[in-house]
């Protein structure tokens, strides 16, 4: 729990856009601390992977929280692999941010409240739905209503007479 706790502060404290090439000390010491949690969770997945086995029933993959954990560290993996100097990976570095979760796979009241929310996902569809619907029909009452009134725009008032210039 620490470890991750240790990844949250790391990870906010990276500067992507400052820190695109590593010269300043304070972006090598949060490349060390980067692959020294990438080694701790990496190894904690293959110590699991031993003892309960990879792939079957009751064993690693089993469960879905393990498989998020297995995706992260293949991630990591993968982009220490291809760490070339031509090559952009910032996609593969934003799956860092999925790190955080592996504590919900610790903590079993907070894997409870996110196994909730994510079971009232569905449910809310219907609620979106009526949602867009009655914006959608405000959208053309407004539209029909007020037709171009509310442009926001200056208007000349001249007097009669006198015709307004062209206009391009």
């Amino acid at each position: 729990m620490a470890v991750i706790f240790f990844n949250c502060v790391t990870l906010g404290m990276y500067q992507p856009c400052i820190d695109q090439v590593c010269n300043t000390n304070r972006c090598r010491i949060l490349q060390m601390l980067d692959d020294f949690i990438f080694a701790f969770f990496a190894l904690e997945m293959s110590i699991k992977m031993i003892a309960m086995g990879v792939y079957g029933k009751g064993t690693y993959l089993a469960e879905t929280w393990n498989r998020l954990d297995c995706f992260i560290v293949i991630a990591g993996a993968v982009e220490y692999c291809l760490d070339m100097e031509n090559m952009n990976l910032s996609a593969i570095r934003t799956i860092r941010v999925l790190r955080p979760l592996r504590a919900i796979n610790r903590i079993p009241s907070m894997r409870i409240l996110v196994m909730l929310l994510l079971d009232t996902l569905p449910m809310l569809g219907n609620v979106l739905l009526l949602c867009f619907f009655v914006f959608f029909i405000f959208g053309i009452v407004g539209v029909q209503l007020w037709a171009g009134i509310l442009r926001q725009r200056c208007y000349l008032d001249l007097p009669k007479g006198i015709v307004p210039p062209a206009t391009l």
